[in-house]
């Protein structure tokens, strides 16, 4: 009797860390990080709006706008919450912004940095929140 409990114990251990494990997926980013986002960039407020066409890709292509008139052009990669685009303006890539999704409950966040590549050059913060 006490070798049947023990091996049901160990057994119900086992099954449970198996559905646990099975359940928790080791990344948790969304697929899609399509929308309008609040963005500070440098103490700047505006919106990001992002386009994300369906892709099976690592990493996605994205695009859109980013301070109203000014396109953005770049990738999100859903297996590791990482996030580029170029910022492009009148034709002309300015900034280039790279930075990590997180997830809190519903909230979606993006944090990271840019850098100009005209005018003050240097790196630069930004963060987004859909």
């Amino acid at each position: 009797m006490i070798f049947n409990l023990k091996k049901s114990a160990a057994l119900t251990v086992c099954l449970s860390t198996l559905c646990w494990t099975s359940a928790a997926r080791a990344d948790g980013w969304p697929v899609s990080v399509a929308g309008t986002w609040s963005v500070s960039a440098n103490q700047s407020q505006g919106t990001l709006v992002i386009t994300q066409p369906s892709s099976t890709l690592n990493c996605r292509p994205i695009s859109g706008t980013i301070f109203t008139t000014d396109r953005i052009q770049g990738f999100y990669c859903p297996f590791s919450g990482n996030i580029g685009f170029s910022r492009i303006n009148n034709g002309t890539t300015i900034q280039y912004y790279e930075g990590n999704l997180s997830q809190n409950g519903t909230v979606l966040k993006i944090g990271g940095s840019f850098s100009s590549i005209l005018g003050s050059f240097g790196n630069y913060n930004f963060s987004a929140v859909k």
